[in-house]
């Protein structure tokens, strides 16, 4: 029982704290970069002085990018180690199918209600 409610506060928790540090941007803005790059490498009147500037602007924010993903995932593994040691069997119920399943269940069912009632608050 201990375990269903912490995966139901940990979902949530989890789900905010994903919508607050934006990570749905941070994935959108990496696979833009990726895109850039590889239209660079498409262009064939590109000088290379310019292509080898571009590049490094790329991977240098590619590489920002993908530190703050890390740290993003580092800590939400963090998180949920520290639920583990609260409960042993936590990371059990996580990683099986039916704890997957009761996952995706709470975070719809937690999205399709902040929705509502952010539309009545509007």
């Amino acid at each position: 029982m201990i375990n269903h409610i912490l995966l139901i506060c940990s979902s949530i928790v989890i789900y905010e704290f994903i919508r607050y540090v934006k990570f749905t941007n941070i994935i959108k803005s990496n696979l833009k970069i990726y895109q850039k790059i590889l239209k660079l490498f498409k262009y064939k009147n590109v000088s290379d002085f310019r292509e080898e500037k571009m590049i490094f602007k790329y991977s240098k924010s590619l590489f920002i990018l993908s530190i703050k993903i890390f740290s993003i995932l580092i800590l939400i593994l963090i998180f949920i180690y520290t639920l583990n040691l609260l409960s042993q069997s936590f990371l059990n119920l996580i990683i099986s199918i039916f704890g997957i399943i009761e996952l995706s269940i709470i975070i719809i069912i937690y999205h399709q209600l902040k929705k509502k009632i952010n539309a009545k608050l509007q």
